[in-house]
């Protein structure tokens, strides 16, 4: 059928040949339309015909969107999957399964609705994960959190002061080592205002296996910076010999009235006072050295 088509520049006695054999030839003559079709003009009995055809040798696929296409006798149906995502499989009689392969690609998001879902022998339940078979969960990569808790809130590690840092909630801020923690050459210590001066506690490279017992005791650590620490009550008694003490160091204002007698003496000589009869009156110690 060739387009009919009325130039600008047409007479009227052209459109009037156009048109009527538009309606002669083209459309036809809509008495001539079947009396099992109840449509009086064109579209509404191909519409009409169409119905029918598919009602009887065809039918109608529409989406969740309500988008539809007719399918007609003779015409194919293809339904295709996507690799690693869904797969379709015709089988007979007249049956298509929808399935997904061993191996899953989700390109974009998945959103699972309800609270609970499981993988496998692991399960999420809105804000918690666990293993559904054991009491583990392993990670078997490197695993990054901003802030780690442990079950009870008691112990967090954080890096928010740019350090990494233990934070104990418990009373006194207590945290227990059940071990024998390593460390390397120095241990820090920030004390009450944190982020001022710092003490540092440093090991020289040690070449034995060396052990520093505290005892058990209060008290308060002494260095040999120190000065005017040391007590009397802290030295125990006999601890100190004369090998302890410098030469030449203790003076007459350290030696108690009568401290010292003959025992005390080097070397020790006397001289004995005789009356006329030879008996002692007095007799006199000092040091014969």
């Amino acid at each position: 059928m060739a387009v009919k088509f009325i130039a600008e520049t047409d007479t009227l006695e052209k459109f009037r040949t156009e048109f009527n054999e538009l309606c002669a030839q083209d459309f036809g003559d809509k008495a001539n339309l079947s009396t099992a079709i109840s449509a009086t003009n064109l579209i509404d009995a191909m519409n009409e015909t169409i119905s029918i055809a598919t009602s009887t040798a065809g039918w109608t696929i529409r989406d969740e969107t309500s988008t539809t296409q007719i399918i007609g006798g003779g015409n194919i149906l293809s339904v295709l999957g996507t690799t690693n995502q869904i797969q379709a499989v015709v089988s007979a009689t007249d049956t298509i399964t929808f399935s997904f392969p061993s191996d899953v690609t989700i390109p974009n998001n998945i959103t699972a609705l309800g609270t609970t879902h499981t993988f496998g022998s692991v399960e999420i339940d809105g804000n918690n994960i666990r293993s559904v078979d054991t009491n583990t969960l392993s990670v078997l990569d490197t695993l990054r959190v901003s802030e780690l808790e442990t079950g009870s809130g008691l112990l967090s590690v954080d890096e928010s002061s740019s350090i990494p840092r233990f934070t104990s909630s418990a009373a006194g801020k207590a945290l227990t080592f059940d071990a024998v923690p390593l460390f390397n050459s120095s241990v820090e210590f920030d004390g009450a205002t944190a982020g001022t001066f710092k003490t540092t506690i440093t090991a020289t490279d040690p070449t034995a296996n060396n052990t520093i017992t505290i005892p058990d005791i209060t008290g308060t650590l002494v260095t040999t910076g120190d000065s005017n620490t040391i007590t009397s009550a802290m030295i125990a008694p006999g601890a100190l010999s004369g090998s302890d003490l410098a030469d030449d160091s203790i003076d007459e204002a350290k030696i108690a009235d009568d401290a010292v007698g003959q025992d005390q003496l080097k070397s020790v000589v006397q001289l004995q006072i005789l009356n006329s009869s030879g008996g002692v009156l007095k007799t006199l110690y000092g040091a014969g050295a």
